[in-house]
């Protein structure tokens, strides 16, 4: 069974299907789990003053909803769910902070965008699914 989790979690259809199967997961298992949200990083340069800033209290808004609803599934389901928040690359970012931490699965949404969409581009969960040194888990809501 798995000991440590890390669900992607960014408040979407597929991420709060990702966030509920990692939480029963983990209450079957007993294994911890952290959730991790990952947004782009800001702008070096603005345009406009005072623009950065602004980006960044939206962030920090945006983060706090998010965690928000993690407390409330892990209310549901008797589990304890760290948070994290980073910059970057999701895909990137959440394959190397699983490696770096020891995390032994990976779970994460399926995207919502269309087929070709994904064939053009690859979305998350494929390149986190390429890329992870663990096993890697991906729901569809």
């Amino acid at each position: 069974m798995f000991q440590k989790i890390l669900v992607g979690y960014d408040g979407s259809k597929g991420g709060r299907a990702a966030l509920e199967r990692a939480a029963a997961l983990a209450r079957e298992g007993n294994a911890q789990l952290t959730a991790i949200w990952v947004r782009q990083p800001l702008p070096r340069h603005a345009d406009l003053p005072g623009e950065p800033e602004g980006e960044e209290e939206a962030a920090h808004d945006y983060f706090a909803e998010r965690k928000r609803e993690v407390e409330e599934v892990a209310k549901r389901f008797g589990v304890p769910i760290t948070c994290e928040s980073k910059a970057g690359h999701a895909a990137k970012v959440i394959v190397n902070f699983a490696k770096e931490k020891g995390f032994d699965l990976i779970v994460v949404g399926h995207s919502d965008h269309s087929e070709l969409w994904g064939r053009l581009l690859g979305d998350t969960a494929d390149r986190i699914s390429d890329h992870a040194h663990c096993s890697v888990l991906i729901v569809k809501a």
